[in-house]
């Protein structure tokens, strides 16, 4: 775990992403390119805005290797801990209700020590 400083709020590791992410949110499917992932939450870009605490499904590949070879597709339900509305988009920041003993350990051997 890394130390908190200052104004960070973030107490776990998090790994930098590009990958494509679908959610649903009251029935309507959304498209959002992920920009980062911890433990038990990911960050994405959206066209779509979000209200805190909004229950979504989150659908989305990660890679089970640096190498990028092998993929494993997870779906998780969230709930939405932030959104920013940027320029044209908006930064939207979930947080996962039951990450996976498969998830969390990809997300490990992904971590670099």
């Amino acid at each position: 775990m890394i130390q908190v400083t200052g104004s960070e709020k973030r107490k776990n590791i998090r790994i930098p992403s590009n990958r494509p992410v679908l959610f649903i949110i009251n029935s309507q499917s959304i498209y959002a390119t992920m920009t980062d992932f911890s433990k038990h939450g990911i960050g994405f870009i959206s066209n779509f805005s979000a209200k805190e605490h909004d229950r979504v499904e989150v659908h989305f590949d990660i890679p089970t290797s640096y190498s990028g070879k092998e993929i494993k597709a997870f779906q998780f339900k969230a709930e939405v801990r932030h959104c920013l509305n940027l320029t044209d988009k908006s930064h939207i920041g979930v947080r996962l209700d039951f990450p996976t003993k498969d998830y969390l350990q990809i997300f490990d051997e992904l971590t670099p020590t």
